[in-house]
């Protein structure tokens, strides 16, 4: 009788470990950049994709890109990210912070493969908000109540077993300080570059433009439109865009992270897939319309700070071609006034 008893203990201890590593992680000031809320789903990739679709339809939340990430070369596991909009919870961010918000207004669930299965992870809310906000703690209450409503959202629509496992750069607080001294640090809204100024544009002529510059897959990246979210209300615009290149490269840079759980995996850097789409944002300032864009370097620590230093040092080159990808794509931009 002793005996059956200790194995019910362990089963439900077991059962319970993703939900108990959560709830201590939660009262902890440290945050990582990203979050498992599924491992090892029973599901395919298509079924589980497919599951997460359909519950998005009937939530708040509006699905308003997928992409559909290009694994690292000779990895035949794939990755999809879906990016969410939920108008109610944008909008408590703008309150807070309207120059920097639209950087953390969209949310990302990265549904991806490995030797395990199928995997189902989102970007921390709690770990973005304190960096873009410019508030160590001082808006976790919203942050954490959104990331609950995509928990609530993934375990509805995928079953599997429940994580609270935190990974990516662990921080504990939302100023990112520099590398080796000299690279990618300071406050969030010091590395917000304005692309272009159009003074007396037509805001929804602009935003028009830039998708189609967009649209093009040119350069050493492949960059693309991925994703748009545009709020004329609002007269703020968010474009994500990606390239499959810079999506290997990346991966393979990173590897498993800060996850040494994942170091002996064939192509452990794709749980970091929801770094990407970048976002690319239009808005409307008094008669001004701007396309702004996160200074590249700052924004690859905010993500994949966890590949470790040397990683940055050897790979100081890529950051900036990637940004001149995407500028590129909008340097032709005209609009009438």
């Amino acid at each position: 009788m002793l005996k059956k008893l200790s194995v019910l203990v362990l089963l439900f201890t077991l059962l319970g470990s993703g939900s108990s590593l959560f709830a201590q992680r939660e009262n902890s000031p440290e945050q990582g950049v990203y979050l498992y809320v599924i491992q090892q789903v029973p599901l395919s990739f298509e079924k589980t994709v497919q599951n997460l679709e359909q519950q998005i339809k009937i939530s708040p939340f509006r699905l308003v890109g997928k992409l559909e990430i290009k694994s690292p070369e000779k990895c035949s596991y794939r990755s999809n990210v879906l990016v969410l909009y939920d108008s109610a919870y944008a909008k408590q961010l703008l309150e807070i912070n309207r120059f920097t918000a639209p950087f953390a207004m969209l949310n990302r669930i990265n549904v991806f493969e490995d030797e395990k299965g199928v995997q189902v992870a989102i970007v921390n809310p709690v770990s973005i908000n304190r960096t873009v906000l410019m508030s160590d703690n001082g808006n976790d209450k919203i942050s954490k109540l959104q990331r609950e409503r995509l928990r609530s959202l993934i375990k509805t629509a995928v079953p599997g077993e429940l994580s609270g496992k935190h990974y990516g750069e662990i921080r504990d607080r939302g100023y990112i300080g520099r590398t080796l001294g000299i690279m990618a640090g300071g406050s969030f809204n010091d590395k917000i570059e304005v692309i272009k100024e159009m003074p007396g544009a037509d805001f929804m002529e602009v935003v028009k433009n830039v998708q189609a510059g967009m649209n093009g897959g040119n350069g050493k990246w492949g960059m693309h439109l991925v994703c748009s979210c545009v709020s004329e209300d609002e007269g703020i615009a968010i474009l994500g865009t990606s390239g499959p290149e810079l999506e290997a490269k990346s991966f393979e840079i990173v590897k498993a992270g800060s996850d040494h759980e994942r170091k002996d995996l064939k192509c452990p850097g794709l749980a970091h897939a929801a770094a990407y789409p970048i976002e690319v944002v239009i808005v409307k300032d008094k008669d001004n319309v701007k396309v702004e864009m996160l200074d590249m370097m700052y924004r690859m620590k905010m993500y994949f700070e966890d590949a470790g230093k040397w990683a940055f040092a050897k790979n100081m080159g890529m950051p900036g071609s990637v940004a001149d990808d995407v500028k590129n794509q909008i340097a032709t931009l005209t609009v009438s006034k």
